[in-house]
């Protein structure tokens, strides 16, 4: 293994896991599908460091 890309985080509260990633991890969020699930769920991108942190609710 040469290193770790992303992590996911499944959460009942999108608005609140955000808060979360921002106030303790300094966190920027990169993209939120809002209203619109491209995929399954409503989802967050959150950059902190060089690792990418999605959250899905």
């Amino acid at each position: 293994m040469e290193g770790l890309s992303h992590m996911t985080f499944i959460v009942k509260d999108l608005e609140k896991a955000s808060e979360f990633f921002e106030k303790i991890f300094d966190a920027e969020e990169i993209y939120s599908s809002g209203d619109d699930t491209y995929s399954v769920s409503r989802e967050k991108f959150f950059l902190i460091g060089d690792l990418w942190r999605e959250i899905v609710c």
